[in-house]
Protein backbone atom coordinates (compact mmCIF):
# COMPACT_ATOMS: atom_id res chain seq x y z
CA UNK A 1 0.00 0.00 0.00
CA UNK A 2 0.85 3.54 -0.42
CA UNK A 3 2.29 5.88 2.13
CA UNK A 4 0.00 8.92 1.64
CA UNK A 5 -3.28 6.70 2.72
CA UNK A 6 -5.08 7.48 6.07
CA UNK A 7 -5.80 4.83 8.65
CA UNK A 8 -9.67 3.68 9.33
CA UNK A 9 -10.19 1.06 11.86
CA UNK A 10 -13.44 0.34 10.38
CA UNK A 11 -12.17 -0.21 6.79
CA UNK A 12 -9.43 -2.62 8.25
CA UNK A 13 -12.23 -4.42 10.11
CA UNK A 14 -14.00 -4.95 7.01
CA UNK A 15 -11.31 -5.70 4.92
CA UNK A 16 -10.21 -8.42 7.46
CA UNK A 17 -13.33 -10.25 7.70
CA UNK A 18 -13.55 -10.60 3.81
CA UNK A 19 -9.94 -12.20 4.30
CA UNK A 20 -11.22 -14.54 7.06
CA UNK A 21 -13.92 -15.27 4.60
CA UNK A 22 -11.68 -16.02 2.07
CA UNK A 23 -9.23 -18.40 4.21
CA UNK A 24 -12.24 -20.13 5.04
CA UNK A 25 -13.15 -20.75 1.40
CA UNK A 26 -9.71 -21.94 0.81
CA UNK A 27 -9.99 -21.15 -3.03
CA UNK A 28 -11.74 -17.45 -3.25
CA UNK A 29 -11.08 -15.57 -6.39
CA UNK A 30 -11.59 -11.53 -6.54
CA UNK A 31 -15.18 -12.14 -8.11
CA UNK A 32 -16.63 -14.30 -5.08
CA UNK A 33 -16.63 -10.83 -2.94
CA UNK A 34 -17.72 -8.57 -5.36
CA UNK A 35 -20.87 -7.73 -4.21
CA UNK A 36 -19.17 -6.84 -0.46
CA UNK A 37 -16.26 -4.69 -1.94
CA UNK A 38 -16.31 -2.30 -4.62
CA UNK A 39 -12.82 -1.70 -6.23
CA UNK A 40 -14.19 1.85 -7.47
CA UNK A 41 -15.45 3.22 -3.32
CA UNK A 42 -12.29 2.43 -2.56
CA UNK A 43 -10.34 4.66 -4.52
CA UNK A 44 -7.02 2.82 -4.73
CA UNK A 45 -3.98 4.57 -5.68
CA UNK A 46 -3.41 5.44 -9.21
CA UNK A 47 -0.14 3.15 -9.30
CA UNK A 48 -1.61 0.08 -8.68
CA UNK A 49 -2.81 -2.26 -11.39
CA UNK A 50 -5.69 -4.06 -11.72
CA UNK A 51 -3.87 -7.45 -10.60
CA UNK A 52 -2.14 -5.66 -8.26
CA UNK A 53 -5.96 -4.75 -6.37
CA UNK A 54 -7.06 -8.38 -6.51
CA UNK A 55 -3.99 -9.57 -5.17
CA UNK A 56 -4.14 -7.25 -2.42
CA UNK A 57 -7.79 -7.91 -1.82
CA UNK A 58 -6.97 -11.63 -1.58
CA UNK A 59 -4.27 -11.21 1.00
CA UNK A 60 -5.65 -8.13 3.09
CA UNK A 61 -2.93 -6.93 4.87
CA UNK A 62 -3.66 -5.91 8.39
CA UNK A 63 -2.54 -2.39 7.56
CA UNK A 64 -4.45 -1.40 5.20
CA UNK A 65 -5.18 2.51 5.33
CA UNK A 66 -7.57 2.61 2.62
CA UNK A 67 -12.19 3.90 2.91
CA UNK A 68 -14.70 2.92 2.02
CA UNK A 69 -17.71 5.26 0.86
CA UNK A 70 -21.36 5.41 0.70
CA UNK A 71 -23.93 7.92 -1.42
CA UNK A 72 -27.15 8.48 -1.42
CA UNK A 73 -28.49 9.57 -4.94
CA UNK A 74 -31.72 9.98 -4.58
CA UNK A 75 -35.36 9.63 -2.64
CA UNK A 76 -38.06 7.56 -3.76
CA UNK A 77 -41.53 8.87 -2.47
CA UNK A 78 -44.07 6.87 -1.79
CA UNK A 79 -47.76 7.38 -1.27
CA UNK A 80 -49.34 4.41 1.37
CA UNK A 81 -52.55 4.30 1.79
CA UNK A 82 -54.14 4.12 5.65
CA UNK A 83 -55.87 0.83 7.09
CA UNK A 84 -57.32 -0.12 10.38
CA UNK A 85 -54.31 -1.24 12.57
CA UNK A 86 -53.13 -3.89 15.40
CA UNK A 87 -51.50 -1.78 17.64
CA UNK A 88 -52.62 -2.55 21.01
CA UNK A 89 -50.91 0.92 22.60
CA UNK A 90 -53.83 3.33 20.84
CA UNK A 91 -55.64 4.31 24.26
CA UNK A 92 -58.99 5.10 22.73
CA UNK A 93 -60.73 4.20 19.38
CA UNK A 94 -59.35 2.20 16.17
CA UNK A 95 -55.63 2.15 15.82
CA UNK A 96 -54.60 3.04 12.32
CA UNK A 97 -51.83 1.40 10.09
CA UNK A 98 -49.84 1.42 6.72
CA UNK A 99 -51.56 -0.59 4.17
CA UNK A 100 -49.60 -2.67 1.69
CA UNK A 101 -50.67 -0.71 -1.46
CA UNK A 102 -49.25 2.41 -2.53
CA UNK A 103 -48.97 5.32 -5.05
CA UNK A 104 -45.01 5.60 -6.40
CA UNK A 105 -45.05 9.93 -6.22
CA UNK A 106 -41.44 9.52 -8.22
CA UNK A 107 -37.48 10.27 -7.03
CA UNK A 108 -36.16 13.29 -6.65
CA UNK A 109 -32.05 13.88 -5.89
CA UNK A 110 -31.49 14.02 -2.05
CA UNK A 111 -30.33 17.68 -2.22
CA UNK A 112 -33.44 18.98 -3.62
CA UNK A 113 -35.43 17.14 -1.15
CA UNK A 114 -33.56 18.77 1.53
CA UNK A 115 -33.90 21.67 0.56
CA UNK A 116 -37.06 21.68 -0.06
CA UNK A 117 -38.65 19.84 2.79
CA UNK A 118 -39.19 22.07 6.13
CA UNK A 119 -38.88 21.54 9.39
CA UNK A 120 -39.44 18.65 10.91
CA UNK A 121 -42.46 17.80 12.87
CA UNK A 122 -42.25 17.22 16.82
CA UNK A 123 -43.77 14.19 18.38
CA UNK A 124 -47.12 15.58 19.41
CA UNK A 125 -47.75 16.65 16.13
CA UNK A 126 -47.64 13.20 14.67
CA UNK A 127 -50.28 11.67 17.28
CA UNK A 128 -53.59 11.07 15.55
CA UNK A 129 -56.58 11.64 18.01
CA UNK A 130 -59.25 9.39 17.93
CA UNK A 131 -61.47 11.25 15.64
CA UNK A 132 -59.06 11.97 12.92
CA UNK A 133 -57.93 8.15 13.20
CA UNK A 134 -61.98 7.20 12.60
CA UNK A 135 -62.32 9.80 9.44
CA UNK A 136 -59.52 8.21 7.81
CA UNK A 137 -61.33 4.66 8.40
CA UNK A 138 -64.54 5.74 6.91
CA UNK A 139 -62.63 6.51 3.49
CA UNK A 140 -61.32 2.71 3.73
CA UNK A 141 -63.68 -0.52 2.83
CA UNK A 142 -63.39 -1.32 6.93
CA UNK A 143 -66.67 -1.74 7.62
CA UNK A 144 -67.86 -0.92 11.90
CA UNK A 145 -67.68 -4.15 12.80
CA UNK A 146 -64.41 -4.79 11.86
CA UNK A 147 -63.38 -1.38 13.63
CA UNK A 148 -65.68 -3.03 16.48
CA UNK A 149 -63.90 -6.31 16.65
CA UNK A 150 -60.14 -4.45 16.73
CA UNK A 151 -61.26 -2.09 19.60
CA UNK A 152 -62.14 -5.58 21.58
CA UNK A 153 -59.03 -7.14 20.98
CA UNK A 154 -56.86 -4.27 21.81
CA UNK A 155 -58.62 -3.60 24.87
CA UNK A 156 -57.97 -7.18 25.77
CA UNK A 157 -54.61 -6.79 24.86
CA UNK A 158 -53.91 -3.82 27.44
CA UNK A 159 -55.26 -5.26 30.31
CA UNK A 160 -53.04 -8.48 30.07
CA UNK A 161 -50.34 -6.04 29.76
CA UNK A 162 -51.82 -4.27 32.76
CA UNK A 163 -51.84 -7.68 34.52
CA UNK A 164 -48.31 -8.48 33.22
CA UNK A 165 -47.03 -4.79 35.01
CA UNK A 166 -48.65 -5.56 38.20
CA UNK A 167 -46.73 -8.78 38.98
CA UNK A 168 -43.18 -8.28 37.73
CA UNK A 169 -42.59 -7.42 40.79
CA UNK A 170 -43.52 -10.96 42.22
CA UNK A 171 -41.85 -12.38 39.36
CA UNK A 172 -38.18 -11.91 41.65
CA UNK A 173 -40.11 -14.29 44.02
CA UNK A 174 -41.19 -16.58 42.02
CA UNK A 175 -38.38 -17.13 40.17
CA UNK A 176 -36.17 -17.16 43.53
CA UNK A 177 -38.82 -19.84 44.92
CA UNK A 178 -38.72 -22.29 41.59
CA UNK A 179 -34.84 -21.88 41.98
CA UNK A 180 -34.84 -23.12 45.61
CA UNK A 181 -37.30 -25.84 45.09
CA UNK A 182 -34.58 -27.58 42.06
CA UNK A 183 -31.95 -26.87 44.48
CA UNK A 184 -33.57 -28.99 47.09
CA UNK A 185 -34.35 -31.73 44.30
CA UNK A 186 -30.98 -31.90 43.58
CA UNK A 187 -29.40 -32.27 47.14
CA UNK A 188 -32.22 -35.09 47.78
CA UNK A 189 -31.75 -36.71 44.75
Amino acid sequence: MTSTDTTNPRRKSILKKIAVECADLDSCTSSDHTHEISYDSLSPSSSESESERTSSAQNVPDDDEQSIHVKFQSIQIRNYDMTLGDNPSCNYGPPVALDWSYDDAGSIPLDDYEESRGTRRKIYQMHLNVIHRKRILERTDVTKDEIEYVVKEMKKIQKNREKTRMMLPFWKLEDAAESAKRKVKRANA
